[in-house]
């Protein structure tokens, strides 16, 4: 088995190395988080930031690696120290966020697991969204660590990869799991930073939450089954622009409107109350649910994928149905068919990121890419 490092050199050597149309640097698709509304009748853990720095305030000599930041972290490597000390975090550096709130310059708030400083009054701007508003705010948790005698813990401190979350329904199709995810959505321009919306957890969690999504990618055909995620995170990076963005052109999650967010980015006020309809969640009432609910999210776009269909396309009318019979290409007709088809570029950056992670997992493309 090759090592982790050769493997990702591999998979991210594939992602970039393939011909075709990519974004161009730093710059997103002119398109992306927007364009997937149904245009042709009808209705579209914590991605890890940097790593954390850890500050362990008592005890011996003991401690484990700085962790990331990440849903989920693995324990540190063990130094010296006596037997093991308990561990306990610090006091957040603000409270949530809450959105329609008055803050004034200079308040910190809490929100999907990262803390922001208020640059500028606003009524509760997204701090995700509103970037002249919200800065981000380095805070370091403080670590208890030792027993009772002041000794340092063998395993005082967590650490470890940015990124270590499980997920069964998905590790099994995606050969590092969460790291596999992560390399899939990795741009060809500097300074990537994914939104915490797009969590691997949240995704795990909203592919157990309703019946119909326990048919995705799991047909007990492990080729068919990895193509439909390679296919499904193929249009996620291109809604979003590879996770960096929630809302339509940088529009406020907390807007009364019908804009296009979330990973598949759905769009209008039909498809937000067919969607809250079926998960049973008010999303015409609260669509900011979309774009600042990790698990609402990954829902909306698995009830595009798996449930609604387009009446308003040739053929297959349901995405999950068209990948399953090979048709990449009927999957952008029915997400975005009035607007990219036939074969326009936009449609050909889609076809091209899917071949990108097909390459990642080891299936191949086959054919019907471009509609």
């Amino acid at each position: 088995m090759k090592s982790l490092a050769a493997s990702l050199g591999l998979g991210l050597a594939l992602l970039f190395g393939c011909g075709g149309a990519v974004d161009g640097p730093r710059q997103p698709p002119a398109d992306a988080a927007g364009t997937a509304s149904v245009t042709t009748g009808g209705g579209p853990v914590t991605n890890p930031s940097s790593g954390g720095s850890t500050t362990v305030v008592a005890g011996g000599a003991a401690g484990g690696s700085a962790g990331g930041t990440s849903p989920t972290t693995v324990a540190g490597a063990a130094t010296t120290g006596g037997a093991a000390g308990s561990v306990s975090m610090g006091k957040p550096c603000g409270p949530a966020w809450v959105a329609g709130s008055s803050y004034v310059a200079g308040d910190i708030v809490q929100f999907m697991g990262s803390y922001y400083q208020a640059s500028h009054d606003n009524p509760g701007y997204d701090p995700t969204v509103s970037t002249f508003f919200w800065s981000p705010l380095p805070c370091t948790p403080v670590v208890a660590a030792g027993g009772s005698t002041g000794s340092g813990g063998s395993t005082a401190g967590s650490g470890g990869a940015a990124n270590t979350t499980t997920c069964a329904r998905l590790d099994k199709l995606l050969p590092m799991g969460s790291t596999t995810f992560d390399a899939m959505f990795q741009p060809p321009w500097a300074g990537h930073v994914a939104k915490a919306l797009y969590s691997y957890s949240g995704l795990c969690t909203a592919l157990g939450s309703m019946q119909a999504f326990g048919a995705f990618a799991n047909s007990g055909d492990l080729s068919k089954d990895r193509i439909e995620i390679a296919a499904f995170f193929a249009h996620v990076a291109k809604e979003t622009a590879f996770l960096e963005q929630t809302d339509e052109s940088g529009q406020p999650s907390n807007a009364s409107d019908f804009h296009g967010r979330g990973a598949i980015q759905i769009t209008g006020q039909s498809n937000y109350a067919a969607a809250g309809s079926y998960l049973g969640k008010n999303l015409t009432g609260n669509p900011g649910l979309v774009s600042t609910d990790p698990v609402t999210n990954w829902q909306s776009a698995l009830w595009f994928w798996m449930v609604n269909y387009n009446p308003g396309t040739a053929g297959v009318q349901n995405c999950h149905q068209a990948i399953m019979s090979g048709n990449f290409g009927q999957t952008t007709r029915i997400i975005n068919g009035g607007i990219e088809c036939p074969g326009s570029q936009s449609a050909q950056q889609r076809a091209q990121y899917f071949k990108n992670d097909c390459a990642l997992i080891n299936v191949t493309p086959g054919n019907n890419l471009v509609c």
